[in-house]
């Protein structure tokens, strides 16, 4: 049995897609608001734990006390655990070239 569409009832179909779709994006970037607030902290505090390590607590692990100043420095919407993983994986690997 084949099925006729009429344009109308595809022009109202379309219409629901885009507003759901706007709904959609609506309810993801409301989330995307709400949590970051929760996230920026849990990055912070891990950042204080790395910037109260002593010299050689930082060496021992690849980093030194200006990597802490720049992963400060960095977008609150960054995370700077990200950066500072980068800068350690940066020198290992210059290190074994």
């Amino acid at each position: 049995m084949a099925t006729i569409e009429f344009p109308h009832s595809a022009a109202a179909r379309r219409k629901e897609s885009r507003a759901v779709h706007c709904l959609l994006a609506l309810l993801h970037g409301s989330a995307a608001a709400v949590l970051w607030l929760p996230r920026f902290w849990v990055q912070r505090r891990q950042l204080a734990v790395l910037a109260s390590m002593s010299t050689r607590e930082l060496l021992d692990i690849g980093l030194n006390t200006c990597d802490i100043a720049n992963a400060l420095a960095q977008r609150n919407d960054q995370d700077p655990t990200v950066y500072l993983a980068n800068v350690v994986r940066e020198r290992r690997l210059r290190r074994q070239a």
